[in-house]
């Protein structure tokens, strides 16, 4: 003989739960297929249950990609503050180089304009 499961009291039940209920297994016949329905709600909730956990490891390649991906823009904005500083010390220095003694203004001035269009063509890549 079959031994049933039987459910805790509607008022432990939420709305959705007794509506779905009801509308499932409204006579005794349709309560005759419960064994299949459940079965039929196992599967669904492992499938259910196997696509989260790939979203789950999607969502984590995705954040440890950031967090690379951020990594790299903050030592490129790393890079651009020293480059900046070194060309405003040089700059307010009473003498500047022309460029035979060391680097000058001027090649200080052209490697500062690479950075600042590698940071331009990020910044478009990143959508800023």
């Amino acid at each position: 003989m079959e031994s049933f499961q039987t459910l805790p009291p509607p008022s432990h039940l939420s709305p959705f739960a007794l509506s779905f209920l009801d509308h499932k297994f409204h006579t005794k016949l349709t309560l005759a297929e419960a064994p299949s329905f459940v079965a039929e709600l196992q599967t669904q909730c492992s499938d259910l249950d196997r696509i989260l956990s790939g979203l789950n490891r999607r969502r984590g390649s995705g954040l440890a990609g950031y967090a690379s991906f951020s990594g790299k823009i903050h030592s490129f904005f790393g890079d651009v503050d020293v480059r900046l500083n070194n060309l405003s010390s040089t700059c307010s220095s009473t003498v500047v180089p022309d460029g035979k003694g060391g680097k000058g203004f001027r090649e200080e001035l052209a490697a500062l304009a690479k950075e600042v269009a590698k940071f331009e063509t990020v910044r478009v890549y990143v959508g800023f």
